[in-house]
């Protein structure tokens, strides 16, 4: 063990765990060559330099308005994004691990989403059970048979990696409808770049730009009738969406519109871009909205984030969508215990990255399993619950929920699942100034480009300090990391998008969305109506705070007209204004 560095003071609080030794010793019992590497530049920065690089980091992302909204938060809804200044490092071996694995499992689900939306031989062949499939909310009826171009049809792909105490890599969680994180991956780079760059010395750290190249080039990709120069725009919810920053943040990054539903029009069965200009024909939608909201006609009749006939125009050809509409049906946990079967059906492979222990309680071994063991398993509904979390930690509960719970699973066995809970190992963090030990899951990024799925060389990584509960979500609070992918490779830390090449498409940055345009005309009216309000208050400031005036009763007039001038002017009412006076606080036109 290098008692040099391990003897020095930064790690005082974090040898208090027994199991801290897993990220950051090896098997040999010495710190890894990479750690050592990383802690000698903080060792070099020392506590003090430490603290202030803290505090230049939150100030960047605040002053980058990075938020991750929180629904239902007591403390206000933008919750400020928190970066945790020591990395995730991923050596080039583990790395080439993951990425192999990934790969081969995006393929294996793209194959799996064009067989539940076309020839259904899994189920037909009896490899996966039909009520796993029909029973689950993201399986879109109106969508089968739907195509579009490019060689895959799951475009967007991204895995929650988990690594136990033992070292073995688990796949959590598959993440195939809207997968967010890219955005702020490509952040918290950025900001540990601009803040502690010498952090970065002795270690050659791959860049994430060719990621997003990717995602560029394969969004071209999929444009119908091979349109060389496709509109493409980014559908969001809205300001109020818990990931608003990232999809504002990578529509700047990419030079991708930014839309709303309300921004997008169906006619003739295509769909259109309201702009100052007129319409704009829009080839290809990189969507943050979920399926069932994305088409009021044909889908969720009460949704007013869509766009009314979108479904048509997909399956007239006219416009693709990535991920296509009902590829949520492949984040069923459900499907898990039945991946390795079905890899060697397509295939003919085993898994490379093995998924966690799961048991659909559709069938009668698994459902009594499930039971028997259910203080130890954490319990998944096969579909996620738009309004909170799907999970349970049976641990949790009391014997009186434990009950609840098993009845609430026998009475609909088929839409549960059990899940094994792994001891996740621990990576050194920075919290309120000291080094600990910290729970770490790694979320992965894939794009379809070029007949093959090109991973993001990092990802994003969330950390929680709770080792009891098993869940890791930024819903609940905790730090977010960058990953580092440690490789020999030569290459900048972080590259700006590079120059189109060469026949690559264009972006459109010369139309301005009408709903934009709307937003801009109410920003400026409001900044005139706030400028007005501040030069009115300060005369009326300056008046109040002259000393040297006589206490005249004109004086005393001018000062109560001025005062009730203002509150009308800001529309303050009552404000200001004189409360025994009664006819002050009377709105014109009302009694």
């Amino acid at each position: 063990m290098d008692l040099n560095l391990l003897s020095n003071p930064i790690f005082r609080d974090y040898f208090n765990f027994h199991q801290s030794y897993g990220e950051l010793i090896g098997e040999n019992g010495n710190i890894k060559p990479d750690w050592e590497t990383f802690f000698q530049s903080y060792a070099q920065l020392g506590d003090e330099e430490m603290s202030n690089r803290n505090n230049d980091t939150l100030r960047l992302l605040k002053e980058n308005g990075v938020t991750y909204n929180i629904y239902g938060d007591p403390n206000g809804m933008n919750r400020p994004w928190k970066l945790d200044n020591i990395p995730f490092l991923i050596s080039k071996e583990e790395w080439n691990l993951i990425e192999s694995g990934i790969s081969q499992r995006a393929q294996l689900l793209n194959l799996i989403l064009e067989d539940i939306y076309g020839e259904r031989n899994l189920i037909k062949k009896g490899i996966l059970p039909m009520e796993l499939i029909y029973n689950h909310a993201g399986f879109l009826r109106p969508c089968n048979g739907i195509k579009q171009p490019g060689k895959h049809r799951l475009i967007l792909y991204a895995a929650d990696i988990a690594k136990s105490t033992e070292g073995k890599l688990w796949v959590v969680n598959d993440r195939t409808q809207a997968p967010s994180g890219s955005g702020y991956a490509l952040e918290n780079r950025t900001t540990m770049t601009r803040v502690i760059p010498e952090l970065f010395e002795g270690l050659k750290v791959r860049h994430l730009s060719p990621y997003f190249n990717a995602l560029r080039n394969g969004l071209n990709e999929i444009a119908p009738q091979k349109n060389l120069n496709p509109r493409i725009v980014i559908l969001t919810p809205g300001s109020k969406n818990e990931t608003y920053f990232e999809h504002s943040y990578l529509s700047s990054y990419l030079g991708f519109t930014l839309v709303q539903g309300n921004d997008l029009i169906v006619k003739d069965n295509f769909v259109w871009l309201k702009t100052m200009g007129g319409l704009e024909r829009v080839d290809v939608i990189l969507r943050r909205v979920d399926d069932i909201y994305c088409d009021p006609l044909e889908l969720k009749s009460d949704s007013q984030l869509g766009i009314p006939g979108l479904l048509q125009s997909v399956r007239s050809g006219n416009v693709s969508i990535a991920n296509p509409l009902g590829s949520s049906i492949l984040e069923n946990p459900g499907l898990m215990p039945f991946l390795l079967q079905i890899s060697k059906y397509f295939l003919s492979e085993d898994l490379i990255l093995p998924t966690i222990a799961s048991w659909w309680c559709g069938q009668t071994r698994e459902l009594q399993y499930v039971l028997d063991n259910i203080q130890t398993l954490v319990i998944k509904k096969i579909y996620r619950n738009p309004t909170g979390s799907s999970s349970i930690d049976g641990a949790s509960l009391t014997a009186s929920q434990l009950q609840a719970c098993k009845e609430q699973i026998k009475a609909n066995p088929a839409t549960y699942v059990g899940q094994e809970k792994v001891e996740i190992s621990l990576s050194p963090s920075l919290i309120e100034g000291r080094i600990v030990p910290q729970k770490v899951l790694f979320r992965s990024f894939l794009v379809s480009n070029q007949d093959e799925y090109i991973a993001m060389a990092g990802g994003l990584v969330r950390s929680s300090a709770n080792t009891v509960n098993f869940n890791i979500s930024s819903q609940t609070g905790g730090f977010s990391k960058d990953a580092w992918i440690i490789s020999p490779e030569p290459g900048r830390v972080v590259n700006v998008l590079k120059e189109n090449p060469e026949g690559a498409a264009e972006t459109y940055n010369d139309m301005l969305p009408s709903h934009a345009a709307e937003n801009l005309f109410w920003v400026g009216r409001y900044t005139e109506r706030v400028l007005g309000n501040a030069r009115f208050l300060r005369t009326v400031m300056q008046f109040l705070a002259e000393g040297n005036k006589l206490k005249t009763e004109n004086n005393r007039q001018t000062e109560r007209n001025l005062l009730e001038a203002f509150t009308r002017y800001s529309f303050t009412l009552p404000g200001l204004l004189v409360k025994r006076q009664k006819k002050y606080l009377q709105i014109p036109g009302k009694k």
